[in-house]
């Protein structure tokens, strides 16, 4: 008997000790993520992942806020073009390789590489000789990233940036292992390869399964760091995610059905979180195909829309209804007056003026699949409808989406941005010279020219006034369709701490602890 009371004893001690060592989190993410390599990357649910597996130079607290990453810190010269960052000593990879400044300066030359056909280069064309080196145009060699020692990287801007060290938080600014990334290829992001220099390290990636990661014990703050694992499990369904959460299957999720969420505040409330995202969601005209090449198209369509009723009727958990492409909420937005509240008279006429006087126009507009965005565009095409127009309604998976954005495959489509802290982040969309993110490929050589003179301005007073000029004259052109600020929605297992809503809704894992 007493024999059998000692095994009980060892098996619950054995399971207690479990519990404390095997400090997991589980997470409902957006989507299956299209790549883990941060230089290939191009939507937020790969971002969410990459946050935890790499540090850039600078990186977020668990407010959102910029802090010192692998730069313990850093100066800026009095005409604000030569940036200077003094890291961390004794940085390390995964694998133990020493990291140092000529892994950021292999980076920053892989990212802006033609060959890497990295859809988000342009973040960083404020570095010197950065837009030559992507269009093949100037040697890789010869962009302005150098490091003096192995502590001491210096970065040379071609104009003034003071949103610099915002941009850097982005996945495009982190380092790879070059000795990784030489060896193997394209798959230095496999699993059994992998080496980064973040809080956790790649365990295993099951497509369509789940993305787990453990915890990375040579990272510079290790110590810090509470959770063993995190898994991210692709949830497309906001349903789907709602229901293995409830089931205790995910620790939080960053998106559930609306119509849950009177129930929620009455049975969860402390669970439940909502923050407006440093975002803007809105439709796009592919602006080189007939007739959307037409003003009084576009602005005919645009007037036609009523996005407060989509705010107020349709969402109505904090979303901000917005006429601008600069979210109303980032720090330094302007309004801009133009013509922008609904008018179906008007929107009648112009289309008349167009021609589209017996036959109607017909449009295809896509969008992404899930019921709560479905929901949006049948509303939408309803308010076309009152104007005349005929539309198709197309849905396809996130992947097929932004790749039929990214080739002009589309007549009007669904679009979304988010980010920065910032309007110029929002403005630039409308650039000729950004490449995919223009994906309506909109061109003005005034607008060119106002957001060059903005980028080129060190005061951020000035910057701003010149960005709001720019983006007055483009939404009078009407490209773009602004909508709105997302809303996010948030569930959060209680018992884990560390989480805290931010404008970005981006939640370093590093940060999370068990209560």
């Amino acid at each position: 008997m007493r024999a059998k009371f000692v095994q009980i004893l060892l098996l619950l001690a054995t399971v207690g000790l479990h519990a404390e060592q095997d400090l997991i989190v589980d997470i409902g993410n957006t989507g299956e993520p299209g790549t883990l390599d941060p230089h290939l990357y191009f939507t937020n649910l790969e971002e969410h992942i990459l946050k935890d597996l790499f540090v850039g130079l600078t990186t977020m607290d668990a407010s959102g806020e910029i802090i010192p990453g692998c730069a313990e810190s850093w100066t800026v010269s009095d005409d604000q073009l030569t940036w200077t960052f003094h890291l961390r000593e004794r940085l390390r990879w995964s694998d133990g390789e020493p990291l140092t400044a000529s892994d950021f300066v292999f980076g920053f030359q892989r990212l802006l590489n033609p060959e890497t056909a990295a859809s988000l280069s342009f973040f960083l064309y404020s570095i010197d000789g950065a837009r030559e080196v992507n269009s093949a145009s100037g040697a890789t060699e010869s962009l302005g990233v150098s490091a003096l020692d192995d502590t001491t990287l210096v970065i040379q801007l071609k104009e003034p940036s003071p949103f610099f060290a915002e941009r850097l938080l982005y996945p495009v600014a982190y380092p790879v292992p070059a000795h990784v990334v030489n060896q193997h290829g394209d798959n230095w992001i496999k699993a059994e390869n992998w080496v980064s220099n973040g809080p956790f390290v790649l365990n295993e990636w099951r497509p369509h399964e789940y993305v787990e990661v453990g915890k990375n014990p040579l990272f510079y703050a290790a110590d810090q760091v509470a959770i063993d694992t995190v898994r991210y499990y692709p949830t497309t369904e906001p349903m789907t995610a709602y229901n293995r959460y409830l089931t205790g299957e995910l620790d939080y999720i960053s998106n559930y059905p609306r119509g849950v969420h009177a129930s929620l505040l009455e049975s969860r409330e402390n669970e439940v979180h909502l923050a407006p995202l440093q975002s803007i969601m809105y439709l796009v005209f592919n602006t080189q195909k007939k007739p959307f090449d037409d003003i009084r198209v576009r602005k005919a369509l645009a007037l036609a829309i009523d996005r407060n009723l989509i705010v107020d009727r349709l969402l109505g958990l904090g979303e901000v209804a917005s006429s601008t492409l600069s979210p109303p909420i980032v720090d330094n937005h302007v309004p801009v007056e133009y013509e922008h509240e609904q008018n179906v008279a008007l929107a009648k006429q112009l289309l008349k003026d167009a021609g589209y006087t017996e036959r109607p126009l017909q449009l295809e507009l896509r969008h992404l699949p899930d019921e709560e965005t479905r929901n949006i565009y049948v509303v939408i095409a309803s308010m076309w409808k009152d104007v005349g127009v005929e539309t198709t309604l197309h849905h396809s998976p996130l992947a097929d989406h932004f790749g039929n954005l990214n080739q002009g495959n589309f007549d009007v489509a669904q679009a979304g941005w988010f980010g920065e802290n910032n309007p110029e982040h929002y403005i630039e969309l409308l650039s000729s010279k950004i490449s995919a993110a223009n994906y309506g490929k909109y061109e003005s050589a005034k607008f060119d020219e106002l957001l060059a003179q903005a980028k080129a301005q060190g005061n951020i007073a000035e910057r701003v006034d010149l960005l709001h000029q720019a983006e007055t004259l483009a939404l009078k052109e009407y490209p773009v369709i602004p909508l709105y600020v997302v809303s996010t929605r948030n569930l959060v297992n209680p018992k884990l701490k560390g989480w805290l809503p931010n404008g970005r809704n981006l939640h370093p894992a590093r940060y999370f602890y068990w209560e």
